[in-house]
């Protein structure tokens, strides 16, 4: 299992209203990566990890691990540097083919996920995560909220992408817990020798 000390990451918090937090949205669907238990189920990850009810699993169709298709959430398992990738409803024959348990699986069963079997012992590592359609507005507030780690030049492109009306609609922006200015972000030479950063995004709501 891999060690890090994620306490000496730059940690970058931006205060936002409710609906500025899709702003963020973009970077769910390149990946973010997440601490996570591994050695645990696919369908542990969603509950425990993501915090998602039964409900919400219901929308999730189509879950990608390692790049190939999973119908069994109970068996398919977490690795420390395991990619998960995770969609609702998705048009076409290809949604319809990449659904879990739908009726068109059978075509893909050469490259479903299946576990090849060895003991998982649980501990904690890192989880990439990918979030796609519906998915992003439904479980992307709590991911952010939580906090992602990001690799540094990921978040000064997309800091350096975002135009005046994005750095306005935020209340504050903190750095390691320090008020900084958003003009400050795109080049400050905090992040300078640092490899990756935990981004968090707090709502309205998430602060109340």
């Amino acid at each position: 299992m891999r060690i890090e000390n994620i306490k000496s990451y730059p940690r970058i918090t931006f205060y936002v209203d409710g609906p500025l937090v899709s702003y963020f949205f973009l970077l769910l669907q390149q990946g973010v990566t997440v601490r996570s238990r591994t050695g645990i189920s696919v369908a542990s990850l969603l509950r425990e990890e993501i915090g998602a009810d039964p409900m919400m699993i219901e929308k999730i169709q189509s879950i990608i691990l390692e790049g190939k298709p999973v119908d069994d959430l109970e068996s398919a398992v977490i690795k420390d540097g395991s990619v998960l990738a995770l969609s609702a409803a998705m048009p076409g024959l290809v949604g319809a083919t990449l659904r879990r348990g739908g009726m068109y699986s059978s075509f893909r069963c050469a490259i479903t996920y299946h576990e090849t079997g060895g003991e998982h012992v649980q501990g904690e590592g890192r989880v990439q995560i990918k979030l796609f359609n519906l998915l992003m507005a439904e479980l992307g507030p709590g991911l952010l909220q939580k906090g992602v780690i990001l690799r540094s030049e990921d978040f000064i492109r997309f800091a350096a992408e975002q135009s005046t009306n994005f750095w306005k609609g935020f209340s504050r922006i903190t750095i390691d817990g320090e008020p900084l200015s958003p003009g400050e972000l795109p080049d400050s030479a905090w992040l300078s020798g640092k490899g990756e950063v935990i981004l968090t995004v707090l709502t309205d709501r998430a602060r109340a």
